[in-house]
């Protein structure tokens, strides 16, 4: 009778795990569906793997984020590996596609140089696919939080998440080339040349509070949050990371010679990531 009752319950289980899979899936497939298309309009070119002209106006790829490639006007800032292989892509995957694109806006729309921020989706055989997703799905770009742009998280984040578990593209870099810091730099083997946007990964010293700032230290990584998006955060959740290694990704900087990121989600740090948001329009 116990060993009856006992294959009931894993048969039990088994149905529930199955079923919480296939509903899962089925949520992150919805997810990428678009809301609203605007328009379709004939795009031009990437200018690198999250920029794209379109009508002689740049747009940026809302939740993700490509390697940078060197740029030697107003200020001399060096590339990130396999920018060009990641521009390269986008384009393919633009010229695939006829350069047809289809528009979907967000919260915001612009960023702070003026540049437009889409969800951007192509066609083929009457199916829509949306291309940011795309994009991660390669390898050849990384997640990046919005903490006002969030349709679509849920999607961009498992398209990175296993374009990483199959170690393709970036993530085949980070797993032989461990050396070139990128597209995750540990806290404890910085340099001052591991600027720009990545992931940060190390352990968690201190959680301080200003009168301006959330502060989290890494051993030599400093995390900043600005009253600005303090409604974001849950203060306790934020000091119960003390002690645990943690991933956190965005625009790393340099002052007084150490490193630094801001962020203004919690989708940002891999152990407060939440991303069943959803985004009122």
């Amino acid at each position: 009778m116990k060993n009856l009752f006992e294959i009931v319950i894993s048969f039990l289980i088994l149905v529930f795990v199955s079923f919480f899979m296939v509903t899962t899936q089925a949520k992150q497939i919805e997810d990428c569906q678009p809301k609203n298309i605007e328009l379709w309009v004939q795009a031009s070119f990437a200018s690198d793997g999250d920029t794209i002209i379109i009508q002689n106006k740049k747009f940026k790829l809302i939740g993700i984020n490509a390697p940078q490639k060197e740029r030697k006007q107003k200020f001399n800032t060096s590339g990130q590996p396999l920018a060009k292989e990641s521009q390269n892509r986008l384009n393919k995957l633009l010229a695939n596609h006829d350069m047809q694109v289809g528009i979907e806006y967000d919260t915001s729309k612009i960023d702070s140089f003026n540049r437009g921020l889409l969800h951007l989706y192509v066609k083929k055989d009457d199916q829509i696919y949306n291309l940011n997703q795309l994009m991660l799905a390669t390898g050849y770009a990384l997640f990046k939080s919005e903490y006002n742009n969030n349709l679509h998280q849920q999607c961009y984040y498992q398209a990175e998440k296993i374009a990483r578990s199959e170690g393709i593209a970036l993530w085949s870099l980070y797993k032989n080339q461990p050396k070139l810091n990128y597209p995750v730099v540990l806290s404890n083997k910085i340099t001052l040349e591991d600027d720009g946007f990545r992931i940060f990964k190390g352990k968690i010293v201190s959680v301080q509070k200003s009168s301006t700032n959330y502060i989290l230290n890494m051993d030599t990584v400093g995390i900043r949050i600005t009253k600005k998006y303090w409604n974001n955060f849950d203060f306790k959740q934020l000091q119960d990371l003390k002690g645990k290694i943690i991933e956190v990704r965005g625009n790393g900087f340099l002052f007084k010679r150490s490193m630094f990121v801001k962020i203004q989600s919690p989708n940002a740090i891999d152990r407060l990531r939440k991303l069943n948001v959803s985004t009122t329009k």
